[in-house]
């Protein structure tokens, strides 16, 4: 059956033989592959793209871990990446500094942030990892900017209360649009061409005074969307809150590991995407749980502590398992 491509899909093999980049080459398979039109005719050429897409992606990964790639990738660490997007001057670098124990410049001047800083921030018994980035519209930077975004876990939307904020939210979310990164909208369930990633929009700034106008126009056009979240790294006010939000947008839970006839390791949890079930657990802990535990025993969640539970029981924040081996 013949692929019948459209003009779209040749102009964009054409970026992708011409990108140099791995993070380059990345972006343009995911667009030369949203233009194949899904038919039988198509079904190989798009496995195909998808496998390059998924050794690309592994290439990337191995260069950042044996310290091969450059300056503008930032290894992801802790329980989940958290990219800081905003405009110059809204604040990333105060927020980053009053969240994590990074020491970024601040400063009055435009772009005080020329390359990523990470640092990690505390949540209970785990960590996330922040990463701050020049402002957006920085042509210089754009580029790589958009590359680290694409793989971050989650968004912070750094938003100046006091500088038309609904207007800023609106021009970082289209312009993370146009570079394909789409949020998740709260209460939809959407098919999405592209990865869709959680964001949060923090209204930074809240002690300046005269800003309740700019706040309440912010909520009315936002709250709906995204959790929007009122911060001053002045006073130190709404941090705990943003901290605690950061988790419960993540999509992420903290399990625990108990043997039997022992007390539960309280320190160290196991981090799984929400959903996760006790099988996917047993592939995480070590491959030959998968054939050799004969019953599970679960506290938290479970109807009562200790219940044995299937296979396929989905798992809650702060569970704790316990597997009875062969």
């Amino acid at each position: 059956m013949p692929a019948n491509l459209p003009p779209e899909y040749y102009s964009a093999e054409k970026k992708f033989r011409e990108a140099v980049s791995p993070g380059e080459k990345i972006f343009a398979l995911e667009e030369l592959i949203a233009t194949v039109p899904k038919h039988k005719g198509t079904d190989k050429l798009r496995a195909d793209l998808r496998r390059k897409l998924s050794q690309l992606r592994e290439e990337a990964i191995k260069k950042k871990k044996t310290g091969k790639g450059d300056i503008y990738t930032v290894e992801n660490q802790g329980a989940a990446q958290v990219c800081l997007v905003g405009f110059a001057n809204s604040g990333k670098s105060s927020v980053l500094k009053s969240l994590t124990n990074a020491n970024p410049v601040i400063a009055d001047y435009p772009v005080s942030t020329v390359i990523p800083l990470a640092g990690m921030m505390s949540y209970e018994d785990i960590q996330f990892q922040l990463v701050d980035l020049p402002p957006i519209g920085n042509e210089s930077t754009d580029g790589w900017v958009s590359g680290i975004l694409r793989v971050a876990d989650m968004l912070l939307l750094i938003i100046d209360i006091s500088e038309d904020p609904d207007i800023q939210a609106e021009l970082l979310i289209e312009q993370l649009e146009k570079w394909k990164i789409m949020l998740i909208k709260k209460n939809e369930l959407k098919n999405y061409t592209y990865p869709a990633k959680p964001a949060i929009l923090v209204a930074n700034k809240i002690d300046i005074p005269e800003t309740i106008e700019g706040t309440e126009k912010l909520l009315k056009s936002f709250d709906s969307l995204f959790p929007v979240i009122k911060v001053s790294t002045i006073k130190k006010e709404g941090l705990e809150e943003l901290r605690r939000t950061i988790f419960e947008n993540s999509g992420i839970i903290r399990v625990y590991s108990k043997e039997p006839g022992k007390e539960p390791d309280m320190t160290t949890p196991f981090i799984l995407p929400s959903g996760s079930t006790v099988l996917d657990l047993a592939e995480m802990i070590h491959k030959d749980f998968i054939s050799n535990f004969k019953y599970v025993c679960i506290w938290g969640s479970a109807k009562f502590g200790g219940q044995r539970v299937q296979k396929d029981y989905v798992l809650h924040d702060k569970d704790i398992v316990e597997y009875h081996l062969k």
